[in-house]
Order: C-alpha cells, then sequence, then structure tokens
C-alpha cells in the first residue's frame, strides 16, 4: 500500500482513475470496514484502484483540544487496518487550522485534482469543509461537472445500536471489553514500545514488559488477564494497568507479566489484547504483599486465559 503525506505527493503519485472514501477510520472498526469494502466494489467497477484519505491528528485535537477523543489505535496501526481492509494507497493528511478553514468545494477540488478518482464513497454522516459545511450533495454537484459519482453507505448497526468510535471507546472505559472486540472486529488491544521500567517487577519474580498507554482510550485502572505478541512471538499474561499506588507512581503504564516465558523484548512493539478484567488496583503495604498478591493474580489469569 501506497502512503502519500502530501497533496503534492499524492498527485505525484501516478495513482488516478479509481474510487475513493474520506474519513478518521479511528480503530478501523466493524463500520468503517463495511465502507470499506464497499469502496472495493466500487473500485473493482471502475477498474481502478480503492483510496482513503485520513488525518493525523484527529481533527478534534486541532480544533478542540480539551475536546479530543483517546485514540483506539496509533496511525501506524490504523494504516495496517486499511492496508488489510484492500486499501491500495492512502493520503495521510496533517490536520491543520489551515486546512480546517477550507471551504468544502475547495477540499473536494484538491481531492479530485490529486487522484482523479472516478467514484467517491462516503458515510452515512460524512460532512467535510470548514464548520463541516459540505455534505453529499456538494460532492454530487462537482460530480455532475468533472465526472465522478458519489455514494453513500447506510450505518452499519450491531447489538441494536450503529457502530462508531466514540461507542466503542465508551465500552472500553467501561471495561466491556467482549462487546467492544465484537465492534472492532478482533480482540481489544493496546500497542506500544516495550520502555524500560525501575525492574521492580523483576525484583519480585515477575518481570514486566511496560507500555505507555499515552493517548489511547482505555479500561479502568486494574489487572486483567491478556494475550501478547510481538512479531510471530505470542504469550499469556497478565496485566496491570493503573499508577503504580503502592509505590507513589504518577504515569499511567500498562505492565504485562508474560506467564511461563523470560524474553528481552525492550525497545520492540508488543501487543497486549486485553481478555478479562481479574480485579481492581489498589495499593498494598509493600513489596512482599504485592508479590504474594501478583502470585494470585497470575494464577487467575491461568485459568481464564486456559
Amino acid at each position: 500500500m501506497k502512503v502519500f503525506h502530501t497533496w503534492q505527493e499524492a498527485s505525484d503519485g501516478g495513482i488516478s482513475g479509481g474510487a475513493i472514501t474520506v474519513g478518521n477510520f479511528d480503530g478501523v472498526h466493524m463500520g468503517h470496514q463495511q465502507v470499506l469494502a464497499e469502496l472495493k466494489g466500487h473500485a473493482q467497477a471502475v477498474d481502478g484502484p480503492a483510496l482513503a484519505v485520513t488525518f493525523e491528528p484527529h481533527p478534534r485535537a486541532v480544533l478542540f483540544p480539551e475536546e479530543a477523543p483517546r485514540r483506539l489505535c496509533h496511525v501506524h496501526e490504523r494504516l495496517q487496518y486499511l492496508e488489510e481492509a484492500g486499501v491500495e494507497a492512502v493520503l495521510l493528511l496533517e490536520f491543520t487550522k489551515e486546512l480546517a478553514s477550507w471551504s468544502a468545494e475547495k477540499f473536494s477540488r484538491a481531492l479530485y485534482d490529486a487522484f482523479s478518482f472516478k467514484h467517491i464513497h462516503v458515510g452515512y454522516d460524512f460532512a467535510f469543509g470548514h464548520d463541516r459545511q459540505g455534505h453529499i450533495t456538494d460532492l454530487r454537484t462537482l460530480g455532475d461537472g468533472v465526472g465522478f459519482t458519489v455514494s453513500e453507505a447506510a450505518a452499519f448497526e450491531m447489538q441494536g445500536a450503529v457502530v462508531s468510535s466514540s461507542r466503542i471507546r465508551s465500552n472500553i472505559e467501561a471495561a466491556e471489553l467482549t462487546l467492544a472486540s465484537q465492534l472492532l472486529g478482533r480482540p481489544y488491544s493496546i500497542t506500544g514500545e516495550v520502555l524500560h521500567g525501575e525492574k521492580r517487577g523483576r525484583k519480585m519474580n515477575f518481570p514486566t514488559a511496560n507500555i505507555d498507554v499515552a493517548d489511547l482510550a482505555h479500561p479502568p485502572v486494574g489487572i486483567y488477564a491478556v494475550r501478547a505478541c510481538s512479531g510471530s512471538q505470542k504469550w499469556n499474561g497478565a496485566a496491570y494497568l493503573g499508577y503504580r499506588p503502592t509505590f507513589q507512581g504518577r504515569t499511567l503504564l500498562l505492565e504485562t507479566h508474560l506467564l511461563d516465558a523470560q524474553v528481552d523484548i525492550y525497545g520492540q512493539h508488543l501487543r497486549v489484547e486485553f481478555v478479562q478484567r481479574i480485579r481492581e488496583d489498589r495499593a498494598f503495604t509493600g513489596a512482599d504483599d504485592l508479590a504474594q498478591q501478583i502470585a494470585k493474580d497470575c494464577a487467575q489469569a491461568r485459568e481464564i486465559l486456559s
């Protein structure tokens, strides 16, 4: 999959005549996957590539920073999921206040000039341009003039409601992990680079792989049964998500103990799939009491994952 980062790169990329879609695609969930499946069908119908335009950072992080949603995945994961859905080229635009000021006509014309697409397929709630003033009727007006067609995806429902990134965030924050995974179309996970920590877990014979949760959506703090993978390696695990109150910690971390495995994965990317919550977070009187509880948590995680 080709990835362009500017309008000029897209114009010079030699890709044209296909079908295109535009969206944030945070999480590339089941609703997004339905749009992308339909996009592939439209691309085949016009005998061209399937194209997508997406943005980084999230528009609300630029326009309303105090309301910026926590992300369902990192941008490199979003690109991976788009490729797995059959997208052949992506224009990953930096979202800025200047871009937000563009009129719907200016944005849609820039889009057409970059890709000369034959069809555009958008989501049921699609709006674009300054103050989201552009809608599907504006696309159809431009399409009538330059020669592309327009279609709109229906809202995609599961479990009695429309699938959306905000709904999945709410499920995750409520520890409704099974439902979140169903709506995502894959196990809910957090991915990140394994960081060097303070080695307290190692001293208690429970070494952990530590990941900074950063701006990602996450479930409530506590202990979880998890499955972890790095490259082709996979492990069962018990993970702690929290601030380490026993040691007066202040940074939210995801600390994963790989069950029955001793591996050096510092600096590598680890994906941690949440299976079930074991217990809430709490402070202990010291390292000995904490180690005894960790042993119990690991035993319960083994039972859940078996």
